[in-house]
């Protein structure tokens, strides 16, 4: 037995409660483990550090299998909100019943600060220093991370292109099963651009990325349980602590920030694990080394380690690493953060939706008030349109030529005249209108066409009236109080361009407008003739057969009868014109609100689409796979 062992009995009433502790601790310890280090086979986190190679199909553990089952479920519900190398870690630790816990000491400005940190809380106070010790402090020629894992010195390492991997014989890591990564956060803090490019700041601090190389290379995700954030200098805490703000609540347990600061001058008697810590890495490394120069110096290192804050960030390592049943609580708690993390990130992307379908509220209903002003506009220009213009044509000289006297040799001008007046007065720059509204609404995501199902409209008479022969078009005359069949209601509703409706309704009235009124002008023109020449055969056969008249007495009768069929010609075809003008009108006008209402229509009813909320239904279940994760969680427990 060393003699510095044999003094401890000595210095027994030097030392403190808490120092007699830890030295009995370390004697029973290494007595253990006398007279040589054995490495134990253990499930380490993973050889190689990317997702794939974690996601192993292990044996799992039957008091484990309902949890591990459960996050399955979570990682396949819900695989846009979760971290994926997050819950392969903690699938990993599921499905091992000696699983080696990740720890990732991080620094925020220079790796070496984090590495002096990693080194006085893996170093053994009770040995001399260490090969990998030394090795440590010069492990930062080429930048890559370390990787502090338990083993001896002369292990055989493989080279790998991540981090320098180096077998640690450190009772720490032994006792609490740890492997520890010593790099840095691999971002500036300082900069406020960083916290808008990142995804998420807790997925950068507890999923460290690595690097092939310090220049280039594809980082590597390197998942880990807890992390220690090292500071040099209160700047670069509050940088980081301006980053993290928004980092949750549930995120303190396994995140500790700890910032080299000088040394208070009185000691501040603190237990607590969680959050910040304040510490100096030089005074610990002094207390450090005296006691290894003399156990006489205990007290001394007492005070020096406690002034440090180097016991509470030792406290913080070993917190939940003491195995149990059925699972390391470390393990409980990564499950628990992820699950945490997975809701956190749902509930997010819920009042995005939200807000995105209060903005598309907003914008369709200032859409649609944008257009339904634009259709007042059209509906009161073309209504005006409809007016003068017709009114313009029923006063011009054009339509004057068919006046009742002129018929008589202007009868085969009807369908000219009426249906140049239909084809250049009629809505014509109302349909332009139309068709560039029709555009701006297509732009808009509105649909061109009424979407209406076909309704046949049939008088309630119809069933009780009995059929008759049609009546000939050539023998039947139309009653002058009756209007000409110019009214063009539709129907039959079929699905068309809203803006053709005027077209439609121009080719109808050409179609069936005009042919009657030719047909009834040419109708009075040989009526007219015909009786013009009855009365005059009439009256000129009284003047042969009868010698007592006169042949003015005998013209009186032709005088009649031409009077009577010009008067009968004047007050049909004025009556005619007067109605047909009327019914192009009132067609017109009706066109027009039938138009209207189906734009009406279109906007509040067809719309540019429903708006909903996307991936609810994703959502749903996640939250569900997040449940049974939970739940499998508290049996576990």
């Amino acid at each position: 037995m060393p003699l510095w062992v044999a003094s401890v009995p000595r210095v027994r009433c030097a030392l403190g409660r808490r120092t007699i502790g830890i030295l009995q601790h370390d004697l029973k310890f290494r007595s253990r483990c006398q007279p040589s280090l054995r490495i134990p086979q253990r499930s380490y986190a993973s050889t190689h550090v990317s997702p794939a190679t974690i996601n192993a199909a292990p044996r799992v553990l039957p008091q484990n299998k309902e949890l591990y089952n459960a996050l399955c479920q979570l990682e396949t519900s819900a695989e846009q909100y979760v971290n994926i190398s997050r819950i392969q870690l903690a699938l990993r630790g599921l499905a091992s019943e000696d699983f080696v816990v990740r720890v990732a000491v991080l620094a925020l400005d220079s790796q070496e600060n984090a590495q002096k940190v990693a080194r006085l809380l893996l170093a053994d106070p009770l040995g001399p220093v260490e090969k990998w010790e030394e090795e440590l402090e010069t492990a930062t020629e080429d930048g890559k991370p370390v990787l502090l894992r338990y083993g001896a010195g002369d292990d055989i390492r493989q080279p790998n292109p991540l981090y320098h991997k180096l077998p640690t014989p450190s009772r720490v890591l032994r006792a609490n099963n740890l492997e520890v990564l010593v790099s840095t956060l691999n971002i500036d803090v300082s900069k406020a651009p960083v916290k808008a490019a990142l995804d998420d700041p807790l997925d950068t601090v507890l999923v460290p990325k690595l690097q092939a190389t310090a220049s280039s290379g594809v980082p590597t995700p390197y998942p880990v349980h807890k992390t220690l954030v090292v500071g040099k200098g209160l700047e670069s805490v509050l940088a980081y602590g301006t980053f993290a703000a928004d980092m949750p609540s549930y995120a303190e347990a396994a995140i500790k920030v700890a910032a080299d600061l000088p040394p208070l001058v009185k000691e501040i008697q603190s237990h607590a694990v969680d959050g910040p810590s304040i510490i100096n890495v030089e005074l610990g490394a002094e207390a450090l080394a005296s006691f290894r120069e003399s156990i006489a110096n205990s007290v001394n290192y007492e005070r020096g380690w406690f002034r440090s804050g180097m016991q509470e960030l030792s406290r913080w390592l070993t917190a939940g690493m003491q195995p149990s049943e059925p699972t390391k609580p470390a393990v409980k708690a990564l499950v628990s953060s992820v699950t945490d993390d997975v809701e956190a990130r749902i509930l997010i992307e819920d009042a995005r939706q939200l807000q995105k379908l209060n903005d598309d509220s907003a914008a369709t209903q200032r859409t649609a008030q944008s257009v339904l002003t634009n259709l007042e506009v059209w509906a009161e220009q073309s209504h005006t349109e409809l007016r003068d213009q017709l009114d313009s044509a029923l006063s011009s000289r054009y339509w004057k030529k068919l006046a009742w006297w002129k018929l008589l040799w202007r009868v085969d001008d009807v369908t000219m005249i009426t249906s140049e007046i239909i084809e250049q007065k009629w809505l014509v720059e109302a349909e332009k209108r139309g068709v560039f509204l029709a555009g701006r609404m297509e732009q808009a995501g509105y649909a061109n066409t009424v979407d209406m199902s076909p309704v046949v409209v049939v008088p309630e008479e119809a069933a009780e009236v009995p059929v008759e022969e049609p009546v000939a078009a050539e023998t039947r005359e139309p009653s002058p109080t009756e209007p000409l069949p110019v009214n063009l209601s539709t129907e039959v509703r079929i699905p068309q361009p809203w803006h053709s409706q005027l077209s439609i309704a121009r080719a109808a009235l050409l179609q069936e407008s005009i042919p009657p009124l030719q047909a009834l002008a040419q109708r009075l023109v040989l009526q007219t003739l015909s009786t013009t020449s009855l009365t005059s055969a009439l009256s000129a056969l009284l003047y042969v057969s009868s010698s007592s008249l006169t042949i003015f007495e005998a013209s009186a009768v032709a005088a009649l009868g031409l009077v009577f069929s010009l008067r009968r010609m004047q007050t049909t075809w004025e009556k005619a014109r007067e109605m047909w003008a009327v019914g192009i009108r009132e067609e017109g006008r009706k066109t027009l609100k039938a138009t209207e209402e189906d734009v009406r229509w279109i906007v509040n009813n067809q719309g540019t689409r429903r708006l909903e909320a996307e991936g609810a239904e994703e959502r749903r279940k996640a939250r569900e796979a997040v449940e049974r994760v939970r739940e499998a969680l508290k049996n576990l427990e």
